[in-house]
């Protein structure tokens, strides 16, 4: 049996999701932030679900409900 090929979109979804529990615990309350080191074939892959304008950056940043998800390229 394959499996799915998932897209950014079901990752957002998630991340959303993660967002909420935060907003459900004193947690709610601070400046969250979640930074993501990536390794540069992964971070690619990230950055790819965003325009062009977006591709030489060493660092994105996603906030979603107040809690700012920062992806980065390992060095």
């Amino acid at each position: 049996m394959g499996k799915d090929k998932k897209s950014f979109r079901d990752d957002l979804e998630k991340l959303a999701e993660v967002t909420n529990i935060i907003d459900e615990t004193c947690l709610s309350k601070g400046d969250v932030k979640v930074i993501v080191e990536l390794e540069e074939k992964e971070y690619r892959k990230v950055i790819s679900s965003f325009g062009d304008v977006y591709r030489n950056l060493e660092e994105i940043i996603i906030d979603i409900s107040n809690v700012k998800f920062t992806f980065v390229l390992k060095k």
